[in-house]
């Protein structure tokens, strides 16, 4: 980390940033470094059922990060044995393949305070974010009631202990 913060310092970089997939390791290194953003899962389904996220959110809002969120259209791991998975080679997870659900699920991500959402790489939803994102709008009450009845039902890609 010295020799990224003095390539910064010394103008050959203009932004440190990382990823992390454990809200833990993301908090550790939010205290310990001056990053300029952090790249992490934001998902529906993580965030509602698990509760994975919020607090990696929160703290890089507060040091003025870039929050960039992945997983946007992560739906739960793959149920075992699902046809799809060979169809969607690209993802190691189930994705949000229902139109509305989609929408709804990206709009969710979206509508936190993000920076960004980086789609998937498998072409077809790469595209399908694209078009939600170009046509975006705040998820309402209700349909955040809808997901979090659906994640209900999931099994969250990530997942912490609830905070008291």
């Amino acid at each position: 980390m010295e020799v990224f913060q003095e390539a910064k310092r010394a103008g050959k970089v203009r932004f440190l940033g990382f990823s992390a997939h454990s809200v833990e390791a993301a908090l550790a290194a939010m205290d310990r470094y001056e990053f300029d953003s952090v790249l992490f899962p934001i998902n529906f389904a993580a965030w509602l059922k698990g509760s994975f996220g919020p607090r990696v959110l929160e703290r890089a809002q507060q040091k003025n990060m870039a929050r960039l969120a992945l997983k946007g259209l992560a739906r739960q791991r793959w149920p075992k044995d699902d046809p799809n998975r060979r169809k969607w080679s690209k993802v190691w997870y189930q994705p949000v393949s229902d139109p509305r659900e989609q929408d709804l699920a990206l709009r969710f991500t979206l509508s936190l305070p993000v920076t960004a959402a980086v789609p998937p790489g498998e072409k077809e939803f790469f595209w399908r974010a694209v078009e939600i994102a170009s046509n975006f709008k705040l998820i309402t009450d209700a349909e955040k009631d809808e997901l979090k009845s659906l994640a209900q039902s999931l099994e969250p890609l990530f997942q912490t202990q609830r905070q008291a």
